[in-house]
């Protein structure tokens, strides 16, 4: 603790760490709802879409920046005598930007909604499935709250750090560490917070700044055992003697097969993080449907991360530098990850007329990791 405050005081260390880009975790709704927790649960898968549109999901539970919804119904209707009974709905979705931590918010927008269910439907899920994550507002409002979320701290430094000092007395480091992740080099207690930051990483080895993109390169994958061209070593054949027309016994040398590895396993496979394995199983091609299905096998290795992920197919380009358009994903969009457990996903291009021999180029969208396949090899069936 007194290393701490030594190093807490000391305004004039030169340790300097890269700010970190202001990321933003879901909570859920507040306050009473008519909502049903099936509407409530596809507002929330909504509200991941559009962070993870913009590049603002948080990396881990830890994360000290929200965004909490609130929908307020202005007004419900329902249609009678006619042939098909209607209700209608219309309201406001209100987003805030705030702190987790000492309840500080920073930012609000507030967006129109409405939806229309025929009787006995959910007109609240039609609400809902009408909002458009590529609305510019949700946009907007994250990079305004990311700006005023740094007007906030540069105004209130004294504050944060003293803040961030009790978190840190507290043991909760890594709550501490992303409470002091919106100090910019601009703000004026910034060498302050730098030591601090320092301070708290040998606590939190494992967090890595948003901003950072590592990027691992994995090695060729082997189903078994790597071949090596070894010396063929065969025993001499023992010669019998023939006596009283003994037939002659030779053993037969038999060498053990070695597994070879599939064509799609020697494709070279790029991560945008640490946070995710990634190998392809197979990839093949079906000239009948006019279809190549590739088989991927997925690990998330984020102990901290264990919810349902967002999957996107991106683009894809054949040997002769074609863009194919057309991709599906086996089970829609959103696959269930718990860590250290691998699971398998179909992602399919469809709408293929040429037989060409492979990918040059694949990227994917794996939670908040993409995926980058190239010289995939296609097995046609």
């Amino acid at each position: 603790m007194k290393k701490f405050l030594f190093l807490l005081i000391a305004g004039f260390c030169t340790v300097q760490l890269s700010g970190q880009t202001i990321n933003f975790s879901v909570q859920p709704l507040s306050g009473e709802s008519e909502l049903s927790a099936a509407s409530q649960e596809m507002l929330q898968n909504k509200l991941r879409q559009i962070i993870t549109r913009n590049s603002a999901g948080a990396a881990n539970d830890y994360n000290v920046f929200v965004i909490e919804p609130v929908i307020t119904i202005l007004d419900k209707q329902s249609t009678s005598g006619l042939m098909r009974n209607t209700t209608l709905v219309k309201g406001e979705l209100t987003l805030v930007a705030k702190n987790r931590i000492d309840g500080s918010m920073y930012h609000s927008a507030v967006v129109s909604v409405s939806g229309q269910a025929a009787e006995g439907a959910d007109p609240y899920k039609a609400m809902i499935s009408a909002l458009r994550t590529t609305d510019p507002v949700y946009t907007r409002f994250i990079r305004i709250a990311r700006q005023k979320i740094q007007d906030y701290y540069a105004a209130n430094c004294a504050t944060i750090l003293q803040k961030a000092q009790s978190l840190y007395n507290l043991k909760k480091y890594p709550e501490a560490l992303s409470y002091l992740s919106a100090v910019s080099e601009s703000v004026p207690c910034y060498e302050q917070a730098s030591v601090l930051q320092t301070e708290l990483a040998q606590y939190v080895p494992d967090v890595q700044p948003d901003t950072v993109i590592i990027q691992k390169v994995i090695e060729k994958p082997v189903e078994v055992e790597k071949i090596v061209e070894v010396e063929k070593i065969v025993e001499k054949p023992v010669v019998v003697e023939k006596v009283v027309e003994k037939p002659v016994i030779v053993e037969k040398v038999v060498e053990k097969p070695v597994a070879q590895e599939t064509p799609a396993a020697r494709c070279e496979i790029t991560l945008s993080t640490n946070r995710l394995q990634f190998k392809v199983l197979k990839c093949t091609g079906n000239a009948t449907q006019q279809r190549i299905t590739i088989l991927a096998e997925m690990t998330n290795v984020d102990t901290g991360r264990n919810t349902d992920e967002f999957l996107r197919f991106t683009s894809a380009f054949t040997d002769s530098g074609t863009e194919c358009k057309n991709f599906e994903i086996q089970n829609g969009a959103w696959m269930k990850m718990p860590p250290r457990v691998t699971v398998r996903r179909e992602f399919y291009v469809t709408n293929v007329f040429d037989r060409f021999s492979l990918f040059s180029y694949i990227e994917l969208l794996v939670a908040d990791t993409k995926v980058y396949i190239r010289n995939l090899p296609v097995q046609w069936q």
